[in-house]
């Protein structure tokens, strides 16, 4: 026994805990959540987040009520989860049971219905509140403002002591594509550098001022911005805790030469852009011209999937395809028949669940066809050997969600992931973004401080793809996001060496005053373990000089 396993053993409610249930990396998890009591729980899909979080629940607060939030498609799992912890416990999963549960332990809602239950969540006082999916509330909206009040964060009070007082944010991929991402998880945690959304994207996300506005979808001093998020988040990769088989990541080139639709596709494309007028961009036309192409393309890769699909059965292995569009779940189900099932996002949470159900323990189930986003988050599907990506999508988190599905704890075997890409088009275009999208967020949530090599090597990369960039950011304006605009990228500065300051007996770092020499300003770590400091600058933007230079020292040393 590890000993966090043996300092958890006096805790209130370890009588719950099954002994031997938690593997030594999730008792060390349950010790971090209990420790920081807000936190970001940002381990690798497949490492038992879910079970962690539970579980730092009924030993941080045994009495009350706890919340959870998360995908519709999660509610049954979070209930099977909970159960394995607690059989007795009383659980209410509004959107499914028809009437109120008297007294319930927990209560699990999913995001799409948290504005139509405002009312009776926000009188309730909530021992704890757990976000599954955390990164859904990134960007502004009525779920993110609904979810921000669960936890007592106001606009006009940003470091306010309101709310339950365990909060534990669930996601894989707690930056799914720019440091803008994580504005609002600090929020949650309550930590100072999310006071201001104008300091924070000044300084994390290289916001400049156009005729437009603000500009905040850049990114700079990455190396710092790595270090706060170990203030208040604990990151665990599973080649690191966990003995896994290894998995192969490769991309498939496609010839595509026979598909006449798809190359009059791009062709129409081409010529349409071209013709454009940069001055006076059509966002709805391009995004709508643009999903055609994808679309085509999706559809000339139809044959080369299905046969690679074949190939994995006949050799006996299980497969998982992950698609961005519906026609092509269709009509791979109509040549598998009952030997595939489907998870999308029009499936109820029970479907879901027994689809999921048939293909980990039905030995005739061998392929599960899914959604990318659907099918990408909340299940396990360690059954499947093979995963194979019929399309690309723009999101680099929605396929490291989607490969881990079967590369988590229970797998056994060697996975292999396959990217079908349709050489010398639109799709060659998106590995490449994604490739510099995902070095970005592995520059934010690594352990070690990225090498200034490294950042330069991102920086120019995504200036090479700036064009096609703005593209990606127009796209997505018309969907909605009108605060996207990729107009600068990075220009991550290396930061210079921090001078020496003394480490006062107390556990604080003083500094004196650079205008009164009289003044002293001490830095010391906060009730959720992120730093703070007396300082004025501290007080208005929830971050100083003085604070940078403690942070480089703690996490570096």
């Amino acid at each position: 026994m590890t000993t966090t396993a043996l300092s958890l053993m006096n805790l209130a409610g370890i009588d719950k805990i099954a002994p031997g249930s938690l593997y030594p990396h999730q008792a060390d998890g349950v010790a971090f959540l209990l420790s920081k009591r807000r936190v970001l729980l940002a381990d690798d899909m497949g490492l038992g987040k879910t079970r962690q979080a539970i579980v730092a629940m009924e030993l941080g607060v045994p009495e009350g009520t706890i919340l959870v939030v998360c995908p519709a498609s999660l509610k049954l799992n979070w209930t099977r989860e909970i159960r394995l912890v607690d059989p007795a416990a009383a659980i209410e999963v509004i959107g499914v049971d028809k009437e109120p549960v008297d007294q319930p332990r927990w209560i699990i809602v999913n995001y799409d219905i948290l504005s139509k239950h405002a009312e009776r969540l926000h009188a309730v006082d909530w021992a704890g509140v757990i976000l599954d999916e955390a990164h859904f509330i990134r960007n502004a909206s009525q779920r993110t403002n609904q979810c921000l009040k669960l936890f007592g964060v106001q606009a006009d009070a940003p470091a306010n002591d309101m709310g339950p007082d365990f909060v534990f944010l669930l996601t894989g991929t707690p930056m799914p594509n720019r440091p803008k991402d994580l504005f609002n998880l600090l929020r949650c945690v309550r930590h100072p550098a999310a006071r201001s959304f104008l300091s924070f994207a000044k300084r994390y996300c290289d916001a400049y001022r156009n005729d437009y506005g603000w500009v905040t979808n850049g990114a700079s001093n990455l190396d710092e911005l790595n270090l706060l998020m170990k203030e208040v988040s604990i990151r665990r990769r599973k080649e690191d805790v966990l003995n896994l088989p290894p998995k192969i990541r490769s991309w498939v080139p496609v010839d595509i030469s026979a598909s006449k639709a798809a190359f009059n596709a791009v062709e129409g494309f081409l010529t349409w852009y071209s013709a454009t007028d940069p001055s006076q961009p059509n966002d709805t036309e391009f995004l709508a011209r643009l999903t055609k192409v994808r679309v085509a393309l999706h559809k000339a890769k139809q044959s080369a999937v299905e046969e690679r699909i074949r190939d994995v059965m006949e050799n006996g292995e299980k497969v998982v395809l992950f698609t961005c569009f519906s026609d092509g779940i269709e009509r791979h189900k109509a040549k598998f028949g009952d030997a595939a099932v489907t998870i999308t996002g029009s499936d109820s949470p029970e479907k879901r669940m027994a689809a999921v159900d048939r293909f980990q323990g039905d030995a005739t189930v061998k392929v599960a066809l899914c959604n990318i986003v659907a099918g990408g988050v909340g299940i396990t599907l360690t059954a499947g050997t093979h995963v194979i990506f019929q399309d690309l999508d723009w999101v680099p988190a929605n396929h490291a969600q989607a490969e881990d599905r079967c590369y988590r704890m229970g797998q056994t075997k060697r996975v292999t992931v396959e990217y079908f890409v349709a050489a010398g088009t639109l799709d060659s275009y998106i590995s490449q973004l994604l490739e510099q999208k995902i070095k970005l967020i592995a520059a934010v949530e690594a352990e070690d401080v990225p090498e200034t090599s490294l950042i330069v090597e991102i920086q120019n990369g995504l200036r090479q793809l700036a064009p096609a960039l703005m593209e990606e950011a127009r796209a997505a304006r018309a969907t909605g996001d009108v605060a996207l605009r990729i107009e600068k990228l990075a220009a991550a500065r290396p930061r210079a060496a921090a001078a020496s300051s003394p480490l006062a007996e107390t556990g604080q770092w003083e500094f004196t005053s650079s205008r009164d020499p009289s003044a002293r300003y001490l830095v010391t770590f906060g009730m959720a373990g992120h730093l703070e400091c007396t300082c004025q600058g501290f007080v208005h933007r929830g971050n100083c000089k003085h604070v940078l230079e403690v942070r480089s020292k703690i996490f570096e040393d």
